[in-house]
């Protein structure tokens, strides 16, 4: 699970944020910028933004808009985050620029003084305050940030940012501070049935519903190829899977088959999950 927990960049306070895109990175890119995927079907659970995605007391600002506009056109956004002009801000500049221009049709891209009052907005949404400088954020069209590269970058690592959408649902999550059941299965899986049992009524708790989050994987969708590679799951598994994932990137726990609410309750509560006390934002509440 080296994506689930690697990309711990040390970017002080960015690292809440970025922490998550560890879960499966290592993968390589899974939403290619050569042809981005239509998706494999999953589904998943709406839930409201974090209240630190905000842009702003009532202000947009024009990076926030180009944000915005690209998330509407299903597109990538790679932010240049910048905070002098020293040479290695101007190396990584030109190299930036050169990446970005071969995936112009994917992705847009903007850079960000950090040290402008105007940008705070958008400065304080990602948190990168006090972070490495020259830092290069990859933001999906649902928000996610699906890579944080500080000070040095390849080309190979910003398009590796690129995503499957089952991927892009779980980042958002986690960087959300949700717990995500990730239930891989399709028409040819056995126990598919058996296998929602535990995820739906978890999900059903009223005292998890808030903080869980379901996403729905095709194993044999090959956009998701990537994806299932970081969660140790093979794309030709007969039987449904579940993975419970919690923040900041951590699989807790991989289910065979049939699962009970109580199975995955134990799994959140063992790992510790995302709250002081277990799995929930609170514990575990029961």
């Amino acid at each position: 699970m080296s994506k689930l927990i690697g990309l711990v960049i040390v970017m002080i306070a960015a690292v809440v944020t970025i922490s998550a895109v560890t879960i499966m990175r290592n993968a390589g890119p899974t939403r290619s910028p050569d042809g981005l995927s239509g998706g494999s079907g999953e589904t998943v659970q709406e839930v409201p933004p974090a209240a630190g995605n905000a842009t702003g007391a009532g202000t947009k600002t024009e990076s926030a808009s180009i944000i915005e506009s690209a998330a509407a056109a299903d597109k990538y956004a790679f932010i240049f985050f910048y905070a002098d002009e020293s040479e290695q801000t101007k190396a990584a500049r030109v190299a930036f620029g050169k990446i970005m221009s071969r995936i112009a049709e994917e992705a847009v891209n903007l850079e960000i003084d950090t040290t402008d009052p105007a940008e705070l907005p958008i400065v304080n949404r990602f948190n990168v305050r006090g972070a490495p400088m020259p830092l290069v954020l990859a933001v999906a069209p649902n928000g996610a940030i699906t890579g944080g590269f500080p000070q040095k970058f390849d080309e190979a690592q910003l398009l590796g940012a690129f995503a499957s959408p089952g991927e892009e649902k779980s980042l958002k999550a986690l960087q959300e501070r949700r717990l995500v059941l990730v239930s891989i299965q399709n028409g040819s899986t056995a126990s598919n049935d058996a296998a929602m049992k535990g995820v739906q009524d978890f999900k059903a708790d009223p005292d998890f519903a808030p903080s869980t989050v379901m996403v729905t994987v095709d194993p044999a969708d090959p956009a998701e190829a990537g994806f299932l590679k970081a969660l140790q799951v093979a794309p030709q598994t007969r039987e449904a899977i579940t993975v419970c994932l919690a923040p900041p990137g951590l699989a807790v726990a991989r289910f065979s088959g049939g699962t009970e609410k109580e199975m995955i309750v134990t799994a959140f509560s063992t790992a510790g999950g995302c709250g002081p006390n277990g799995c929930g934002p609170s514990g575990c509440g029961k």
